[in-house]
């Protein structure tokens, strides 16, 4: 098949889990044979340059990078204030690019053009004036609802005031996209069924986050008692989620059981997880080198996630090394767990303190739970079947 990508970023390096969604299924698809194009939203936050792509794409793929200025712009903001427009998405509108991707679709013969994320549901409508190929959507997230949970958590009144208009905005907006798509790809059931409860009717299919399990290192079995958090630091669900562990459960884990540690880990660390380093049997290392060597040297991932959508990309790598998981409902959507067996799930503070103990305890449990969450990702989030299960869809 011949595949159009949009992308609202170019997913390498592979340090989040966004890149490496994006970049998984890329290669799965060039990897099944089909001719990939990637047309690319080249943000500040995320930039890249050409000669930075690794080799191996660049001569797989076609690639095409059209910078553009993403970051929040006070005046722009205000200005917006005064339209009916969503600025979450208006900041992913670029007429370079809508240029490049009208060209791209007069020149080609696309039989699929997949839009990675509402952000690049702008360029829908130019597209499908020069194009008949299927235009698909896939949703790593409902955002308006991670807005929405922001917003309600935010205690500033004229903030709060101003994050739900933006959410209102988002909202009609995503609800709108969707239905202009051919198909929608889901990665959660609760994603799916939040988009149907708003009157979303486009044909979906849920295709979760993929992993090339003939590539993931072999089990090593933990040889330290630790506990940890890999993610982006500059997503704020995290830094909550981080900051809440450490002041609602760590506090009370760290003075009982001395020979256990808290790790931190991801890029973008803000300043003040700084002051807890080498305190309360902490550790924050910032950025890391190797994400697949980082978890195995560690036992047992904690994801106190209580905002956010999607699936956590970070749940299946570490499902995959072996790792013991204690994560939120929510921040284990979208995976087919059985508690106990593969996962052990935590809502709350006293839930959290309850794993955790029961862990230190009965040590045996940590790696028991972990070759059963092996196995779950290898038959549930296997790349190459998810991505032909993808195009089959989205041509039939």
């Amino acid at each position: 098949m011949k595949i159009l990508q949009l992308l609202p970023r170019f997913p390498w390096p592979l340090k989040d889990g966004g890149a490496i969604c994006f970049h998984n299924f890329a290669q799965a698809f060039i990897d099944a044979g089909n001719e990939l194009t990637m047309a690319v939203l080249n943000t500040n936050k995320h930039h890249i340059n050409f000669t930075d792509i690794p080799e191996h794409l660049r001569e797989q793929a076609q690639i095409y990078l059209i910078d553009i200025n993403t970051d929040v712009n006070k005046k722009d903001a205000f200005l917006n204030l005064f339209t009916t427009q969503s600025y979450n998405v208006q900041r992913f509108v670029s007429m370079e690019y809508e240029a490049l991707v009208v060209d791209l679709c007069k020149k080609n013969k696309y039989d699929i053009i997949i839009f990675e994320s509402i952000f690049v549901a702008p360029y829908l409508s130019a597209i499908r004036s020069v194009s008949t190929a299927k235009c698909v959507l896939r949703a790593h997230n409902v955002e308006f609802k991670i807005w929405e949970t922001l917003a309600n958590d935010t205690s500033s009144l004229p903030l709060k005031a101003y994050l739900h208009l933006l959410v209102k905005r988002l909202k009609r907006y995503e609800i709108k996209a969707c239905n202009a798509f051919d198909v929608v790809f889901p990665i959660t059931e609760t994603d799916q069924n939040i988009l149907q409860e708003h009157n979303v009717t486009t044909p979906m299919c849920i295709i979760p986050f993929g992993i090339n399990v003939a590539t993931m290192p072999s089990y090593l079995s933990p040889q330290r008692l630790t506990f940890f958090h890999l993610g982006s630091m500059d997503w704020q669900p995290n830094q909550l989620a981080v900051q809440w562990f450490i002041d609602n459960v760590w506090v009370y884990i760290a003075p009982q059981y001395p020979q256990a540690t808290f790790v931190i880990a991801g890029r973008n660390m803000p300043s003040h997880f700084l002051k807890y380093n080498n305190k309360h049997n902490i550790k924050v290392v910032g950025e890391i080198t190797n994400a697949f060597d980082f978890m195995q040297s560690h036992a047992v991932q904690v994801v106190p996630i209580f905002a956010g959508s999607g699936i956590r990309v970070k749940i299946i790598e570490a499902m995959a090394l072996g790792k013991c998981i204690i994560a939120t409902s929510l921040g284990a959507q979208g995976i087919n767990y059985t508690i106990d067996k593969n996962i052990c799930i935590a809502n709350d503070a006293t839930e959290f303190l309850k794993e955790i103990v029961l862990l230190i305890d009965e040590e045996q449990r940590i790696e028991t739970i972990g070759k059963a969450a092996i196995t779950l990702a290898n038959e549930q989030h296997n790349i190459k079947v998810l991505a032909q299960q993808l195009l089959n869809f989205s041509v039939n």
